[in-house]
């Protein structure tokens, strides 16, 4: 049979590296196309990369097709006719017969890479942008800032809870770099658009004369817009400038520090406004990432605060006020919300509290003791929290409490419990009998 294998072979090879070239400039374009000047979803867009899309679509087929025969010729030692003769003829039809097809479509859209689009499901779309530019890897300042800028807006304004979900979840890597410690809410009352403008339109012309005049404008022109209370679409405006100056190739050394100190204080400060943002959502499936990606990547007093607000008690106050905690402003988590409490027991459970290293050992014993004892509360209050919640709240004192039974049986735990708080009541009590002073 005259069909050489190695024809086909590099198909697979082909896919793989079209399966990497995904743009992050394209897909920040179209997650700007998607989302309006008034954060609402458009169904017609300018729609970049299309043609890429399906492009990779029809050599993925190519792909599998070159790779089925790659894999076939390998379980052969070298007698390549060997191999059954029509499967290999029907498998080079088929890849003649799609590549053809792929030529053809191809020729009638053009080189255009740029159209507009009807997108029938905005928000799934934006879903899909949005993890296109998250595995872009960021290799450069103007990267960062195009990323951040995405997800915060994102986060926070996209009427798409799933496109908000997957935003929130991009934050935490990020909150770590930044040394984000807390959530924080926007500004009661943010810069107007003009004041920002103007604000903007000055950083601008000094960045230009900065390389002939120095930098001591340039800082003033900084100074200004940091001490400027910004909301998430103010700030998705000003990163969105910075973006364009960072992929630029003029800046002094002097510059790009300023430029860098900049981009770092208003990143921070956006992505601790998206925290804030799905802490408090509307839909419980934003709020359930928000308190995963703050339980994963934020210190032990966040970790701490979320178990404080599982506490069954009032939901108001005295004075008719919502609480909240002190440091990360969380609100309580009400019945009915066990999809966020769920989420929050798993992470607990997977990463258990962290707590300071410094911290005083009967200090670190007390707040487990305490911690335990609500898990346990949790996962026998059938009037409060639902099965799945409970059963969290088993899984997690398993991971907390390795010297417990092991089992996900409520009875069993509560046994435990009971010998467990007796043990170290009576240790607290000798402790405290032999610190006490004595007479003479």
């Amino acid at each position: 049979m005259d069909i050489s294998v190695l024809r086909l072979i590099p198909a697979a090879t082909l896919g793989a590296l079209l399966a990497s070239c995904v743009s992050g400039p394209v897909a920040s374009h179209n997650l700007d196309e998607l989302l309006d000047s008034n954060d609402q979803l458009r169904h017609v867009i300018e729609l970049r990369g299309f043609k890429d899309q399906l492009l990779l679509d029809l050599t993925g087929r190519i792909a599998v097709i070159g790779a089925t025969v790659a894999i076939a010729a390998s379980l052969d030692d070298d007698d390549v006719n060997a191999i059954d003769g029509e499967l290999l003829g029907a498998l080079y039809e088929g890849t003649v017969e799609v590549a053809g097809g792929a030529g053809q479509i191809l020729d009638q859209l053009g080189s255009d890479q740029t159209g507009l689009v009807h997108v029938g499901d905005p928000s799934l779309e934006a879903l899909h942008q949005l993890l296109d530019l998250i595995s872009v890897p960021v290799e450069s300042l103007a990267d960062e800032l195009r990323l951040i800028r995405q997800l915060t807006r994102y986060a926070a304004q996209c009427p798409g809870r799933l496109a908000r979900e997957r935003a929130i979840l991009g934050l935490g890597p990020w909150l770590v770099k930044l040394e984000v410690k807390v959530p924080m809410d926007p500004p009661r009352v943010p810069a107007e658009a003009e004041d920002l403008t103007r604000l903007i339109g000055r950083f601008y012309s000094d960045w230009k004369v900065a390389p002939d005049n120095g930098t001591d404008e340039l800082q003033a022109s900084v100074d200004a817009l940091l001490d400027t209370e910004i909301n998430i679409q103010g700030m998705w405006r000003v990163l969105k400038g910075l973006e364009a100056l960072a992929s630029q190739d003029r800046a002094t050394p002097a510059m790009g520090s300023i430029l860098i100190q900049l981009a770092r204080s208003l990143e921070a400060r956006s992505l601790a406004m998206a925290l804030a943002s799905g802490l408090t959502d509307v839909d419980p499936i934003v709020r359930a990432a928000a308190i995963e990606t703050g339980m994963g990547y934020l210190d032990s007093s966040f970790i701490l605060e979320a178990l404080e607000c599982l506490v069954p008690g009032q939901v108001v106050d005295d004075q008719g006020r919502v609480p909240r905690t002190r440091n990360h402003g969380l609100f309580p988590i009400v019945p009915g919300e066990g999809l966020v409490v769920q989420r929050l027991l798993d992470q607990l459970a997977l990463g258990g509290l962290r707590l300071p290293e410094d911290l005083d050992p009967a200090a670190r014993n007390s707040l487990r003791r305490s911690v335990l004892g609500l898990v346990i509360e949790i996962s026998h209050d059938v009037v409060t929290f639902d099965e799945a919640s409970r059963a969290a709240a088993l899984r997690a004192l398993v991971a907390l409490a390795p010297e417990g039974p092991g089992s996900r049986r409520k009875e069993d735990w509560e046994g435990w419990w009971r010998e467990f708080a007796q043990q170290a009541q009576g240790a607290a009590t000798a402790e405290a009998a032999e610190d006490a002073p004595t007479d003479g």
